[in-house]
This record gives C-alpha cells, sequence and structure tokens, in this order.
C-alpha cells in the first residue's frame, strides 16, 4: 500500500472514530475503548487506528495519557482563535460582550447540567471546588480549575454544541489576556461551590439562579 493510499486510510479511520465520539455522547474528558475493542469496532487493523489516533491528537480531539488509555481531549475542537477575536481591537468591549454572551448561555447550560450530569461529573464539579478552595488559601492562582469548571457544567449538560463553545470562549479570552482574573475573590469561591452542590442535588432553578449571579459579579466587575 502506498503512503498516500495510506495516510488516506487514516483520515477516513479518524473521521469514522470522531463520528463514533459523537454519536456515543463522549463527553470531554471521556476514555475510549481500548486498542484492540476499537480496531475491531471500525475494522481496521491496529496501526491505521494508532495513525488516526495521531491525527484526532494533532486536533486537540484527544489525548493519549501514557499507561491509562486514550481519552477526549479538554481542548476539543480549540483552534488558536476559536471566535476570531485576533480581529478585535478593543479588548475592553470585547470581554464585556464575550460575558454578556456567556451570561445568556451559562446559567441555562447550568439548569440543563442538574438535570443530566453523569455521577461521575457531579463527584469532579465537587472536587473542582476542593482545589479552587485550596488554591485561593494559598493564595495561587485558581483560574485554570474556574475554566475547568464552567468547561464541565458545558458537557455536563450534554449540549454538544455548547459543550464545545464555553471552552472556545476561555480559550479565546486567555489567548488574548481578557480573562477577569479571580474575581471577586472568596465571593466567586463560594458561588461556585453553589453551582455544584445545585447540580449535585439536581436543583436545576438553584443551578440557574447561582450562575446567573456568578457572571453578574464578573461583569460588574468588568464594566468598572
Amino acid at each position: 500500500m502506498s503512503k498516500l493510499n495510506k495516510y488516506s486510510l487514516a483520515e477516513k479511520t479518524a473521521d469514522v472514530l470522531l463520528n463514533m465520539i459523537y454519536c456515543n455522547n463522549y463527553g470531554i474528558g471521556s476514555k475510549l475503548p481500548n486498542e484492540h475493542e476499537l480496531a475491531g469496532e471500525l475494522e481496521v487493523g491496529r496501526n491505521t487506528l494508532r495513525d488516526a489516533i495521531k491525527i484526532l491528537v494533532s486536533k486537540n480531539i484527544l489525548e493519549v495519557r501514557k499507561g491509562s488509555g486514550t481519552f477526549v481531549s479538554k481542548r476539543m475542537l480549540i483552534s488558536d482563535d476559536p471566535l476570531g477575536l485576533s480581529q478585535i481591537y478593543d479588548k475592553k468591549k470585547m470581554s464585556e460582550d464575550l460575558i454578556q454572551l456567556r451570561i445568556l448561555i451559562e446559567p441555562k447550560m447550568a439548569a440543563l447540567a442538574a438535570q443530566n450530569a453523569s455521577a461521575k461529573e457531579r463527584r469532579e464539579l465537587s472536587e473542582l471546588c476542593d482545589e479552587m478552595e485550596l488554591l485561593f488559601s494559598e493564595k495561587k492562582s485558581y483560574l485554570l480549575k474556574d475554566l475547568e469548571f464552567h468547561s464541565l457544567i458545558a458537557a455536563s449538560s450534554k449540549n454538544l454544541v455548547v459543550s464545545n463553545i464555553i471552552p472556545s470562549i476561555h480559550q479565546a479570552l486567555l489567548l488574548q489576556h481578557s480573562m477577569p482574573k479571580e474575581l471577586l475573590g472568596a465571593k466567586t469561591i463560594a458561588v461556585h461551590r453553589n453551582i455544584a452542590n445545585a447540580v449535585n442535588h439536581a436543583k436545576s432553578s438553584d443551578a440557574y439562579d447561582s450562575m446567573l449571579m456568578h457572571l453578574m459579579q464578573n461583569s460588574e466587575r468588568i464594566e468598572r
């Protein structure tokens, strides 16, 4: 088989594998079946499967953890400038507009997460709160854990479109250095715990209200 044909087969396998991820509702952080099972399910050889996985790794869709397996990446479908923010020169206005977009989307996503989150996702939300509280107490930045928390809320909503939009917004803000950092300190830490508790107890209305409060606090700080 020529290199071109082999590469084409790997590309085709990558497309089929990506479709399988969507159709089976693999969320961010989900572990894929082992190599033997995947090769059998996709009806390809292991070398072709490995090439396909490499393609998806290069696109930030999958990540391979040595000794653990292959997982859906937390950076899934995020490009270097997913929302074209590099073309917006008024960074303050951009930050204001993006927080408005988050206010429109994320409270509803929190409400959906309260309905749809798995037991594992609910546990991970609480663990992220623990980690943020520890970092805050040690006067260390918890920004990345904050973003991971919001991305997990989006993934837990089981809305496949939003679970990609929210991480893209966060990544774009980070790349443009426009993400508000540790807004309102202890209040921010507390409201994340309120959101997690509401999701863990399947209280959609409380999850919605807590997320809205959190984002409104951020909005007020940005506008000052």
